[in-house]
């Protein structure tokens, strides 16, 4: 799944294919809805497999739906000649926020997903790097919703590459300003040229997104993370990546280069709390309907109090990350707290 087929086969072979199997999906939707609501009536009184296919079937909708409105407009637009203009770039940042909202509004109703911000942020101008917390495509999609919808903001999103396998992100996030990149060590430079670039651009209401820990979190993937930095000789930060209990640590340099690139932006720190167990298939099909809000908080810090020499972004990075794992572990239902093991290794010095 790491190896994207061509722009001209994604566009041509499975954009088409993901739009079929849509509609295949669509005319089936009403026996499949049926058949889930019999079941729920007699073995599941949540009617959890109905809501599943309900909302993947408003999903599937807006997929097909999207896929030809963005064609239009790439016949509008002089059959992509003008597909960079400001005036395309503004009608693609308004179907998004569209889409969101719609989405947002299946998920609430089919879900009972409800956003909870505590203390919420002034609404207020200039640019902004926002680090948040990774738990999945939903979370960052209801981050970039909160902020599209609620603070009109204009994203600028460095994304996992794999996300391309879907025709809509693959087609609007690339006519935006966003990039996807590779967790490749071969890249690794290319990557950071391309946060810098993304990080610099942006101006007024724009704000950058980046999700430093780079994957969602799972005692497995923090074990090898700490062992990783171990192995790479980085024992101060390992310690301090034992002690985060809900996150993976910080991939720093993307952050570094954000902060070079950007030295006059405001930095937003963002937590939110749901699912916090591993989040496979079976756990989230157990949580719906949810009970309880999505829980939200943003940390707005002034350019003045950033950092900018290497090791003391590191430092502050760190900081603040042990800061959002202490947010979420106050917040999560004791129940939802996986025990967290110590990984093996030596002490740092």
């Amino acid at each position: 799944m790491n190896h994207l087929p061509p722009k001209i086969l994604r566009r041509l072979v499975l954009a088409p294919l993901v739009v079929l199997l849509c509609l295949a999906w669509i005319a089936a939707s009403p026996a499949l809805v049926l058949g889930a609501l019999t079941y729920g009536l007699v073995f599941d009184r949540k009617l959890r497999a109905a809501r599943l296919l309900a909302f993947a079937t408003v999903y599937a909708f807006y997929e097909v739906l999207s896929i030809a409105a963005l064609l239009g407009l790439w016949i509008g637009s002089g059959a992509g000649l003008a597909i960079q203009s400001e005036r395309m770039q503004r009608i693609h940042f308004t179907y998004m926020r569209w889409w969101l909202k719609r989405i947002n509004r299946a998920a609430g109703r089919f879900f009972r997903l409800r956003i909870l911000i505590e203390d919420p942020p002034a609404r207020k101008e200039g640019p902004i790097l926002v680090f948040s917390r990774h738990a999945g495509p939903g979370n960052s999609l209801m981050l970039v919703g909160t902020m599209m919808i609620a603070y009109r903001r204009l994203p600028r999103i460095v994304m996992l590459a794999k996300l391309q396998w879907d025709p809509f992100f693959d087609i609007i996030g690339n006519r935006l300003p966003n990039r996807f990149i590779r967790h490749d060590p071969s890249e690794r430079d290319r990557s950071l040229a391309v946060i810098g670039e993304l990080a610099a651009g942006t101006k007024g209401q724009g704000a950058f997104v980046l999700f430093p820990e780079g994957r969602d979190f799972t005692l497995t993937l923090r074990a090898r993370a700490i062992a990783s930095l171990r192995k790479g000789g980085f024992h101060r930060h390992a310690d301090r990546a034992e002690l985060l209990r809900r996150m993976l640590p910080p991939r720093h340099n993307g952050v570094m280069a954000a902060v070079k690139a950007a030295p006059e932006a405001d930095v937003v720190f963002v937590a939110h709390t749901v699912l916090e167990d591993v989040g496979t298939f079976k756990q989230i099909y157990r949580r719906i309907p949810f009970e309880r809000p999505v829980a939200a908080r943003y940390w707005r810090v002034p350019p003045s109090e950033v950092p900018t020499e290497p090791e003391a972004i590191i430092d502050w990075l760190y900081s603040w990350w042990a800061r959002i794992d202490q947010w979420i572990d106050d917040r999560i239902d004791p129940q939802d707290k996986p025990k967290v093991p110590p990984v093996a290794g030596p002490a740092g010095p």
